[in-house]
């Protein structure tokens, strides 16, 4: 086995008290407390055989690996008990079953009377490995080799009694009993003291290690930024089409799609299979769908539970009618807290049934289902309120417990819930509240195949208007709760529709952690998190695309996406969605660098000395924290720090806030605590305590927009208008325009895309007149802003919002028309693109404009974009530009489009602009200008001046929450005829700013966004002359190195010595003709 490349499935010693979550067992499976292997005090007890019922005690290698394992090794310590019967039997299987003893491949015995034997027809005799005396700890390590091939094998190694090192072998054993190792991995393996009349055995410091076998290489077919664009998936009912789940099973991957709740009338196909060449086929029944996104392992039976389709490990499918014997959207599913047959379904609707998902029909028949209360009707009676949308359910702990996130408002009764149900009583009326917040999904260790230790943390996960939610409940103390900032505000919606289903999976990251979404941000998520151990919880990167269930399949991430929706997104064509493939090692690398905002406190009053929830701040570079209240007297702020993660507390710094005040605290870049709480001194209302957070920007990727062109004149180029066409095949037509290096138009005509049979897509042109006249008719665009001196504005519900200007191109339209400008890309949320940057746009209930973040500005002609496929589509690129792994040139090699994944916007360029409310504007005095947006940008200045004779003091204020309500962040009196400037705080954010005068005048207030100018940090003479200089800068950007002997010459005018690009935030570079300079000034700038 190659220990290099050897993954560790499970290793546990056992002296927690506790069972690791990858085992299964039995009862009579315990702990023992004393006398462990190694000088240990714990160990695992297998008790001895009765009647026809053993002991089993088995995990799988498959969790890690999950094609299985065709090299794996379970080292472990054995001791047996004084008896002749069957001592020790160890099995390993290569089933995709539920683990257990029947059909092993490895049967491998120990008994005084025969000694060691294996299992094929009959016991065959293994020399060489010695005797066990009854009492002892041994080591033994049992390892296969090359199983899935015709070389299979599997070798033995055992020490001496007491002792550590192997002292005897038996290898290239090749006895199996069932499961034809040789054409299969391995999949678990057991303890077990089922058969033999077994004593009963003991076992400890068990490490069970796989190599999975190499992963199948993916086939060279059109893939785009992680998207295959033949697997969208598509439906015929045309509100939505959302990949829903999915599960890899039985040697391939399963995915089932849905349409909105509540339109039960396609009667079409819903669950897919794809195989390891990426072809996609529909299977089982048609059926009357709704929104469907359950999915569980069901290792009791073997099977798949999947929406309402159950698949066994032969890939035979059996189905539950929904629309008839079961009427629900099957949102969620989970283990019956008792019996291993059963199972609970819950409903979108709060709909609920009880199933028993045992046996072979091929329809389930209704019989086998119980139809139980809505749990809206539980709510109602039980706690005077209902919730809807209901999303999670997970049992563990002896209890089920449920989450749902809409219903209600934000500004009186929370939406969502998240409540219990212990087992007793009945399924109605003895649930328990937890919490009025909006919870999507709950889960556990033991992930899809639900909880397999009752000690094991239960983990629910949702959001209220402070900041994403963490609840975690444990066994012996209950729920305990976790703040984490939000990447987005487009998910935000008191009826909760905006948010699909955030996971909590294990994807293969390694390291024991999972990876866990919500709000827009990737998460590291550790496998043993809980009260006491929550240090590791580390955010990964921040993405606008609607990712709604993934998976770990052949060596890559597959995520099932929200693409293409229709309800306010009159241009979407027909409705569809994509798989999204990631690679493990790149999630950090996916999308934007983690950035967000959230808070623990947000406008209410707070009782004296009592510590807010854990905030997550770890893993964000940059860190502002706000503080806020409205009393009448100072408040002090203790801000308290758990840097182990392990529950110890203590206060870092305690925080003044005046009167009716508000201050900031910038976290040091070396704060590596990951916790922080929070408590005041006295009772106070409007307390806030909010977090903003940013990690730089992502570098500039010139090879990704190689095709795109700049948008100032200067080279042909083709634009136009794009829609996707509602026909079943759903191809995109590009009512395309061809202009020339002055920007006019010189041609054009209607091409059509659409994915061909041996090319990934294929781009031609069509003479249809009528069609392009619609097109361009229907399609058209508009100016989405207005422009002034001061900045670009918009008007959102009445409020005038304010935002930077970029190049001074974008101030008119082109040939074809304005750029488009609004346009949704990504189910329930949009993209804006004004004045040459590109935001992020909730709708009017997630917060609309207010809510709005940018993600790149690109200086790109950007004229029109759509999603087809899964891929955002940009007309607007070079005519000379040729295929590469973006750009698709039409057949007749006039025009081309730009293809890839929405969060390669990220790389386009870093948000900047400049602008601000004021350009020698008439001001009142008093009254606050527009707001000016500041969230998403690194450095931050601020110009102003007046026109006064006087002095004019101007006050600067800041909504940090996005939600209309200011703080005073300072005063800057400015004397008559100066410009002051002002450089925010490294690190400094709030969402939006507005600016204030203390008197009537003409004033001006502009801010300048964009990354840090380059600093030159050291200069020396090198020997023989030369000079070398080192400087720092934002990787990713462009810089030039310039010099002159005068240092009053404009910068046009020096010599420009080098140009480059900052790999990492530090450069250097050694000039060589410094020998012939007397003296010589440098300068260092982007670009």
């Amino acid at each position: 086995m190659n220990l290099a490349k050897a993954q560790v499935a499970l290793e546990d010693g056992f002296e927690s008290g506790s069972f690791a979550a990858e085992w299964g067992r039995t009862a009579g499976v315990t702990i023992q407390t004393s006398g462990g292997a190694r000088s240990t005090t714990n160990f695992a007890s297998l008790t001895a055989h009765t009647a026809s019922t053993g002991r089993e005690l088995g995990a799988r290698f498959d969790a890690v690996a999950p094609n299985g394992a065709k090299d794996f090794s379970v080292d472990f310590y054995f001791r047996t008990q004084n008896a002749t019967q069957r001592r020790f039997n160890l099995h390993v299987s290569t089933s995709t079953s539920a683990i257990g003893s029947s059909g092993p491949s490895i049967n491998l015995r120990y008994d005084a009377t025969n000694g060691w034997a294996a299992f094929s027809t009959v016991w065959n005799s293994i020399p060489g490995l010695g005797s066990v005396a009854p009492g002892v700890w041994y080591r033994l390590r049992v390892s296969g080799q090359d199983w899935g091939t015709a070389t299979a094998r599997w070798a033995v190694d055992v020490s001496a009694a007491g002792g550590t090192n192997f002292v005897n072998s038996a290898t290239n054993l090749t006895w199996f009993q069932n499961g034809t190792p040789t054409a299969n991995p391995a999949r678990f393996f057991v303890f077990t003291t089922v058969f033999g009349n077994s004593p009963g055995f003991d076992v400890d410091e068990v490490t069970a290690s796989v190599t999975p076998p190499p992963p199948p290489v993916p086939p060279a077919i059109g893939l785009f930024s992680g998207i295959y664009p033949h697997l969208a998936i598509t439906t015929a009912h045309q509100s939505e089409s959302g990949i829903g789940a999915v599960v890899p099973w039985a040697g391939r991957l399963w995915a089932i799609n849905y349409f909105a709740a509540g339109y039960n009338v396609d009667g079409v196909q819903h669950l897919w299979e794809i195989d390891d060449a990426l072809n996609i086929t529909g299977r089982g029944q048609p059926f009357y769908g709704g929104s469907i996104a359950s999915r569980m392992i069901h290792d009791a039976t073997g099977q798949l539970l999947i929406g309402p389709y159950f698949i066994d490990t032969n890939r035979n499918i059996r189905q539950i009618p929904i629309n008839t014997v079961m009427p629900m959207h099957l949102s969620a599913v989970g283990k019956h807290l008792t019996d291993p047959n059963l199972v609970y379904f819950v409903g979108l609707a709060m709909e609920r049934s009880m199933v028993d998902v045992s046996g072979s029909e091929a329809t389930i028949p209704a019989s086998k289902v119980t139809i139980q209360p809505k749990l809206s009707e539980v709510q109602s009676n039980l706690f005077g309120f209902t919730s809807h949308h209901g999303k999670g359910l997970y049992s563990g702990q002896g209890r089920i417990v449920y989450a749902s996130n809409g219903q209600g408002t934000y500004n009186s009764t929370p939406p969502g819930v998240l409540m219990e149900w212990d087992g007793t009583g009945n399924t109605t009326n003895s649930w328990t509240l937890i919490r009025r917040a909006q919870f999507d999904e709950v889960t556990g260790p033991g992930g899809l195949h639900g909880a397999t230790n009752p000690d094991d943390p239960i983990w629910a996960l949702g959001w209220d208007q402070r900041s994403v939610l963490l609840m975690v409940r444990r066994a012996f103390d209950g729920w305990h709760t976790y703040r984490l900032p939000k990447g987005s505000y487009t998910h935000d919606a008191p009826s909760g529709w905006y948010v699909e289903w955030p996971r909590i999976r294990d994807v293969g990251l390694g390291g024991g952690d999972y990876l866990m979404n919500h709000h827009g941000i990737f998460y590291r998520f550790p496998s043993n998190f809980a009260p006491g151990r929550t240090a590791g919880l580390l955010p990964l990167s921040t993405f606008h695309k609607m990712i709604v269930d993934y998976a770990e399949w052949n060596g890559r991430i597959v995520m099932g996406c929200n693409d293409a929706s229709y309800f306010s997104s009159p241009l979407a064509g027909r409705v569809h969605s994509n798989f999204l493939f990631v690679e493990q090692d790149q999630v950090d690398d996916y999308g934007g660098p983690p950035a967000g905002f959230g808070g623990v406190w947000l406008n209410e009053t707070v009782t004296a000395g009592q510590p807010s929830d854990p905030l997550l701040v770890a893993g964000f570079q940059k860190r502002a924290l706000h503080f806020a209240h409205a009393t009448n007297v100072p408040i002090q702020f203790s801000i308290q720090t758990d840097a182990a993660g392990n529950g110890t507390w203590t206060t870092w710094k305690t925080v003044t806030v005046g009167t009716n005040g508000y201050a900031y605290e910038l976290l040091p870049a070396t704060f590596a605590a990951p916790w922080l709480r929070f408590a005041v001194d006295q009772t106070a209302p409007g307390v806030s305590v909010f977090m903003t957070c940013g990690s730089g920007a992502r570098a500039p990727d010139p090879v990704l927009t190689a095709s795109l062109a700049s948008v100032a004149p200067g080279a042909p180029l083709s634009q136009g208008l794009l829609k996707v066409t509602t026909a079943s095949d759903y191809p995109l037509q590009f009512a395309a325009d061809v202009l020339d290096a002055a920007g006019q138009k010189v041609g054009g005509g209607l091409y059509v895309a659409s994915v061909g049979p041996t090319n990934p897509i294929v781009l031609q042109k069509v003479n249809d007149a009528a069609t392009d006249a619609s097109l361009r008719t229907h399609a058209a665009t508009k100016q989405d802003f207005h422009l002034d001196a001061a900045s670009v504005f918009m008007t959102n519900s009445g409020v005038r919002f304010r935002l930077p200007r970029s190049n001074a191109a974008f101030d008119t339209a082109t040939a074809s028309g304005w750029r488009r400008g609004i346009r949704e890309v990504v189910t329930e949320r949009q993209l804006m693109n004004i004045h040459g940057t590109i935001y992020e746009l909730p709708r009017d209930d997630s917060g609309g404009m207010r809510g709005i973040r940018p993600l790149t500005t690109h200086g790109r002609q950007l004229f029109d974009f759509t999603t087809w496929r899964g891929l955002l589509v940009i007309s607007g690129n070079l005519t000379s530009a040729t295929n590469d792994a973006h750009y698709v040139q039409s057949a007749d090699g006039l025009v081309g489009l730009w293809f890839g994944n929405v969060d390669d916007l990220w790389r386009f360029g870093a948000p900047s602009g400049v602008g601000g409310p004021w350009k020698n504007s008439a001001v009142t005095k008093g009254v606050a200008s527009d707001p000016y947006l500041m969230f998403g940008y690194e450095r931050k200045e601020l110009e102003l001046s007046h026109s006064n004779a006087a002095p004019v003091t101007f006050t600067i204020e800041v909504d940090f929450a996005a939600n209309n309500t200011w703080h005073r962040y300072g005063q800057f009196s400015v004397a008559p005829g100066q410009t002051l400037r002002h450089v925010f705080p490294d690190g400094y954010s709030a969402h939006w700013v507005r600016v204030k005068s203390d008197a009537t005048t003409t004033a001006t207030a502009q801010f300048t966004y964009g990354p840090y100018a380059p600093l030159i940090t050291g200069a020396m003479m090198q020997p023989g002359g030369a000079m070398q200089i080192t400087f720092t800068g934002s990787p990713g950007l462009p810089y030039t190195v310039r010099a002159s002997s005068d240092l009053n010459l404009p910068l046009a005018s020096w010599s420009s010595l080098a140009t480059g690009t900052f790999t990492t935030n530090a450069a250097m570079f050694t000039d060589s003709s410094a020998t012939n300079q007397p003296r010589r000034f440098y300068s260092i700038s982007i670009p």
